[in-house]
């Protein structure tokens, strides 16, 4: 009987994980793979929450405002995103501390 023709399964199974290892090190230098399962950032600047909600505004470090105002065109720019407000205590909720919008000063 003649051996089969073909590449043997273990070459094939070897370079299949070559080539997802070269596709994990990609996503890593390229910076996309640390994206996953991050939670939101710090809003750098005015945090837009709806009304209603429990943050507290104005105190020393809080930048937040209750209105479902957007970001002022000629001085803001509204940030894409998720963001939540800034000095959010450590044992609080994020989903109540999110902003609606992240609006930071240009120029």
């Amino acid at each position: 009987m003649k051996r089969g023709q073909g590449l043997p399964i273990t070459v094939i199974v070897v370079a299949a994980l070559g080539i997802l290892v070269l596709v994990v090190i990609g996503a890593i230098f390229g910076g996309q793979i640390f994206k996953f399962g991050r939670a939101a950032s710090v809003c750098p600047g005015k945090c837009v929450v709806r009304t209603g909600t429990d943050i507290p505004l104005g105190g020393e470090g809080y930048f937040v405002e209750r209105t479902d105002a957007k970001c002022i065109p000629d001085f803001e720019t509204e940030l894409t995103g998720t963001y939540v407000a800034q000095n959010m205590p450590r044992d609080a909720d994020v989903k109540d501390w999110m902003c609606e919008r992240c609006c930071v000063p240009t120029g």
